[in-house]
């Protein structure tokens, strides 16, 4: 694919501003919860707009443009059953969530089910984001590779390695500043400029000349017939909801207004996000191009329809979307594994502000011990995915494997914290086990058989998963004589310990 130097100028220069970002963000993160969670003062538009870059990634933009490209209309339900979750998040949890001041999703679960269901949620954790920071690597390789005409796998490195280095030296601050420029880009590439380069160029002609050169059944949403639909559903919306990724987006929010309306306004952002990326695709499809690859109709759609820089511009906003979660994913990984198997097995603490660190006249802890040690894990995560990365060079398969684990198997007992009066720890962890239990052996199953239902991708995972989840946890609770308030609402006063 050959690009005009103004394009290559622009790409570079994102690049380069991506890194100098970085360098000056390391001066703001001084202490562990700078590192983590942007010191927990983000305002309404800098939380939004941190949260919407972070839901709309590689597989919305590159992804999603290749499956309307494929599939037409009924592509949307990617992104827009990405969207749907952080809706139900918004509605339901994000503003409780903000006031938890924890640093995972894994410490929830501990104060409601045990230290051992701690462990459980941490290594399904880990999973899920080790995989999503996978799907977007993969992603910015394929756009990089088009753009420098070099093999896709080196690429892959050159990309991992930029959004590696700067997640490495600010933390949630380089995250969350490069954020902002990222969704300006995106916003300003996907939403703007590329719906009026599309329908104005003669091959379309216009939304009357997109409607009439697609095939009728390209607007179908429900194109991919009910089971097919529910499969996105099930995979995101529940995933969305209880993502390590986007909980320690919730927690940099100042107050639980800003948690609860920047989380809505971002679900509302990412379904018509979505739906331009969609239609990108199909506007390729109507214009008579031939893509033998999905992978690439993102970048065929974007040089054949703008004009030079504008093009260099719309390609740096699909870096930069996955390059978002990319970052976003890479530091929730390393704060999983550094608060809930670190801290609190090797350091022996159940949250993080249990340590008696120095701190300044304004109350502020000095951790500068701890943001290495997270730098340090950071970077050893991030070079794992990388390689990880060049091994499985799938998109999808590394997010439905990402998002099977989370959604199968860790949102039943969670989200159960969050609506039950009372709660069992033996539910709690009985319902991890056995769900992460179906969910692998059906995996494993659909591998060995060949039956697609049943292997990464399929609904059966998912749903298994779930439903061991989901009987297991009501069967315990139901004969569990030892119950407890749950511990979501850290303005009860009168919190039960655990059992022991």
């Amino acid at each position: 694919m050959a690009l005009h130097p103004l394009d290559l100028a622009v790409i570079g220069a994102y690049f380069l501003a991506m890194i100098g970002i970085g360098f000056w963000s390391m001066r703001m993160a001084r202490t562990r919860e700078d590192y983590l969670v942007a010191g927990r003062r983000l305002q309404f538009p800098m939380f939004f707009a941190c949260m919407a870059a972070m839901a709309v990634g590689g597989a919305v933009t590159v992804g999603g443009t290749g499956k309307g490209y494929q599939d037409g209309i009924a592509g949307l339900w990617v992104g827009g059953s990405l969207g749907m979750g952080l809706i139900l998040l918004g509605m339901l949890v994000s503003s409780k969530l903000n006031r938890l001041r924890a640093l995972s999703i894994n410490e929830v679960i501990e104060r409601n089910y045990g230290a051992t269901a701690r462990v459980f949620g941490a290594v399904l954790t880990i999973i899920y984001t080790v995989a999503l920071s996978v799907v977007q690597v993969v992603a910015m390789g394929s756009i990089l590779a088009g753009i420098l005409g070099i093999d896709t796998r080196l690429a892959m490195v050159y990309a991992g390695l930029v959004v590696v280095f700067y997640t490495f030296l600010g933390g949630m601050w380089s995250v969350t500043l490069t954020d902002i420029v990222q969704f300006v880009i995106k916003t300003l590439g996907i939403l703007l400029l590329a719906p009026i380069f599309v329908l104005a160029d003669d091959r379309v002609g216009g939304l009357g000349g997109l409607i009439d050169k697609v095939p009728a059944s390209h607007w179908d949403l429900g194109g991919y017939g009910r089971m097919g639909t529910l499969y996105w559903i099930l995979l995101y919306v529940p995933g969305l909801v209880i993502g390590q990724d986007i909980w320690q987006r919730v927690f940099t929010a100042k107050s639980s207004r800003v948690a609860q309306t920047g989380t809505l306004a971002a679900g509302i952002y990412s379904i018509v996000y979505a739906l331009a990326a969609v239609l990108l695709g199909m506007a390729v499809l109507a214009a008579g191009i031939k893509v033998d690859k999905p992978g690439l109709v993102f970048e065929v759609g974007v040089v054949s329809f703008l004009p030079m820089g504008i093009a260099g511009l719309l390609l740096a906003a699909a870096m930069a979307a996955a390059m978002s979660v990319a970052s976003g994913t890479i530091l929730a990984a390393s704060t999983v594994v550094y608060n809930d198997l670190y801290l609190r097995f090797v350091r022996g603490q159940k949250h993080a502000e249990i340590d008696e660190a120095r701190t300044d006249a304004e109350g502020h802890v000095h951790t500068a011990t701890d943001v290495w040690i997270n730098r340090g894990i950071a970077l050893a995560l991030g070079v794992v995915i990388i390689a990880l990365s060049v091994v499985i060079e799938d998109i999808f398969k590394a997010l439905d494997l990402s998002y099977a684990f989370l959604s199968g198997c860790v949102f039943v007992p969670v989200f159960a914290a969050f609506v039950l009066k009372r709660v069992s720890p033996r539910a709690g962890l009985v319902s991890l086990a056995l769900s992460f239990l179906g969910v692998a052996s059906t995996m494993v199953y659909g591998r060995v058989s060949g039956a697609a239902d049943y292997s990464i991708g399929g609904n059966y995972p998912i749903m298994i998963g779930m439903a061991l989840g989901l009987v297991s946890y009501v069967v315990v609770h139901l004969v569990d004589h030892d119950k407890i308030a749950p511990n979501v609402d850290p303005d009860l006063a009168d919190i039960e310990e655990l059992p022991v």
